[in-house]
């Protein structure tokens, strides 16, 4: 049984959708109900980057409810949208091709054909926030998918970095692949993995560096080392790649599958939601405009439509 669930875990499913919606906030969920009332196959992307609605305060400033919860309200668009047609996933968007027709965008664990593509993945992630040489080595060392890129590194020396449920099972799954894992699991205050899952980590003869963190991403062309610090000592480990499990920075991932940033890292678009690629619009606060409900939903509308046209 054991074997059969590991081998489950390579297979990787394939989705084809008219649009892509990536982000289940106010923009998103908007998106998807135009986009699904229209008649177009929508998939909506709900990745671990929460709306801020989710979070639950008194919103007494959107059209049409003198007070309403957020969580009712972000509940309603998800109604709405649902009612409509629009298929909410969850799953984080981990690499994209957007040259290409129709667009490719991987998840963890589907292939994803979209023939237009709606960005509405929230707030970007400041880049303070990324390991020092993570942005500079992304795609020639550093990913945050071990489905995708793992095979590529069987043989080789890779660093794991994270310390959630879904780290482990990473590390569990490259080290099936074929990797030499180096574990690096950081502050780990807050997590604790089931004990049954790390001792079979440590029977695969993964290296485990409790409490430490990865404070460097080095190299010359390409991902050559990682330096970790632990206890205030530093050390370095020789790998090949570099494997992030946390929360996406998406505007790296963005800006190396061709999308136009400007300089806050958000999304460049005109007046009709669009990006500087065909068929890839972008709406709400991943775009940096208004910054209210209101104004996401209206986005998300406007580049919906924009999106149904364009596959006219």
């Amino acid at each position: 049984m054991e074997g059969k669930m590991q081998n489950a875990q390579f297979r990787v499913k394939s989705r084809a959708v008219d649009i892509l919606v990536i982000g289940s906030g106010p923009a998103g969920l908007t998106a998807g109900l135009y986009a699904s009332r229209s008649g177009s196959k929508t998939l909506v992307l709900e990745g671990r980057a929460v709306s801020r609605l989710s979070i639950g305060y008194k919103l007494e400033n959107y059209p049409g409810f003198i007070s309403i919860d957020s969580r009712e309200l972000l509940q309603k668009f998800r109604r709405h949208a649902e009612r409509f047609g629009a298929e909410i996933m969850k799953g984080d968007a981990l690499s994209f091709n957007l040259s290409s027709d129709p667009k490719l965008v991987t998840t963890r664990d589907t292939l994803i054909e979209a023939r237009a593509v709606i960005i509405a993945s929230g707030k970007p992630i400041s880049s303070g926030r990324l390991i020092p040489g993570e942005e500079k080595f992304l795609g020639i060392g550093v990913s945050y998918c071990s489905t995708c890129d793992g095979p590529l590194f069987r043989g080789s020396k890779v660093a794991a970095v994270g310390n959630s449920d879904e780290a482990a099972e990473d590390v569990r799954l490259l080290n099936q692949t074929g990797c030499h894992v180096h574990w690096i699991q950081g502050d780990l205050n807050e997590w604790k993995v089931a004990e049954s899952l790390m001792d079979e980590i440590k029977k695969k003869g993964v290296s485990i560096y409790p409490k430490a963190m990865a404070k460097e991403i080095a190299g010359e062309q390409r991902v050559e080392k990682v330096i970790i610090e632990k206890e205030g000592k530093k050390d370095e480990l020789g790998v090949s790649g570099v494997f992030i499990f946390r929360e996406i920075p998406t505007a790296p991932l963005f800006a190396k599958a061709g999308i136009e940033l400007d300089h806050k890292q958000c999304i460049k678009v005109d007046r009709f939601q669009r990006t500087n690629l065909k068929g890839i619009f972008a709406a709400g606060d991943v775009t940096c405009g208004g910054m209210q409900i209101v104004s996401a939903a209206g986005e998300g509308c406007v580049a919906a439509m924009q999106a149904i046209m364009y596959l006219r």
